[in-house]
């Protein structure tokens, strides 16, 4: 007889003399416990949910008190299927009083900051010849707008938001220096010109052909010795993987994706440990390894690669 996870774990808590009330004490172990839904796990934990909503407020602004908590957790509790409440709470959204052209602005110039303070430490310390991001949706969000001393080329390839969720822009917080936009597919940029490449969104982003053609198209106009800037998610554990996939799964619905384009980026996620292997496939290995988040729920970190 074969065990699921759930009467495994529920057997091993009997093994080992733990009580339902010692092991269920822990929000982790009841998160685990709920491994085929991310969002029970998460929602229906008063802990984990507060937790929760704690790290939406501070990475999102989406606030604690904000009504849109509520008719979530209502949604949570009455729907099985992931794909059903992510349809809602999209739903739910669209219909919402929430000013999503300014709760967009904050949370991209919130990262537009957080991710400037380190290319500042990678940029200062010699001229570099290029530099190319991708996945914002607004040029005027690039992190390398704030860094007045880069000498080189910069170029993005954004992507495009429904003019609903179109963030807002703010002339008393412009850049110093605008990257040209990137329209043609691939960029026609010059071999060996990069030496800088930033992917914002993160990998899990892109599915494996569409990543796997993105990194052959910077491999090729990055010379030897240039770094690759990319945040990452590592998912180690079922509790990373609740967290990671409901908060990637509301940035998905505040840039107004559809379920299939956040099931997608789900399948994606892994441990640093796979992101370090995938990344030395192309010819890039570790250069740094930050924390983005220390002291929160959310296993989040800045991986810096450098190309062989």
């Amino acid at each position: 007889m074969t065990l699921s996870r759930r009467a495994f774990l529920k057997s091993g808590f009997a093994v080992t003399g733990l009580t339902s009330i010692d092991a269920f004490a822990s929000p982790w172990i009841r998160a685990l416990l709920n491994e085929s839904n991310s969002y029970h796990a998460l929602y229906l934990n008063k802990y984990l949910y507060n937790d929760l909503t704690a790290l939406l407020a501070k990475q999102l602004h989406l606030y604690q008190d904000s009504e849109i908590h509520a008719q979530a957790l209502e949604c949570v509790s009455k729907m099985q299927d992931e794909g059903l409440i992510y349809q809602r709470l999209s739903d739910i959204l669209a219909n919402s009083k929430l000013n999503m052209h300014l709760l967009n602005m904050h949370r991209l110039q919130d990262q537009q900051v957080r991710f400037s303070q380190y290319l500042t430490e990678l940029t200062r310390t010699h001229s570099l010849s290029g530099y190319i991001s991708f996945g914002l949706p607004n040029s005027e969000f690039d992190p390398i707008n704030h860094l007045p001393f880069f000498n080189g080329q910069t170029y993005t390839m954004t992507h495009a938001l429904n003019e609903s969720y179109s963030p807002l822009q703010r002339t008393d917080f412009s850049g110093v220096i605008q990257p040209i936009e990137l329209i043609d597919s691939p960029p026609k940029i010059n071999a060996s010109s990069v030496e800088l490449a930033a992917i914002y969104d993160g990998p899990h982003s892109y599915s494996s052909t569409d990543f796997t053609r993105m990194m052959l198209r910077i491999k090729q106009a990055m010379p030897s010795g240039g770094k690759l800037v990319m945040p990452l998610f590592n998912v180690q554990q079922p509790a990373h993987k609740h967290v990671v996939s409901v908060f990637n799964d509301w940035k998905n619905l505040l840039h107004g994706r559809s379920w299939q384009a956040a099931q997608i980026q789900r399948d994606r996620l892994q441990s640093l440990t796979a992101w370090h292997k995938e990344m030395a496939i192309y010819g890039y290995k570790v250069h740094a390894v930050i924390p983005l988040e220390e002291n929160t729920m959310l296993p989040e970190y800045l991986s810096i690669y450098e190309k062989v």
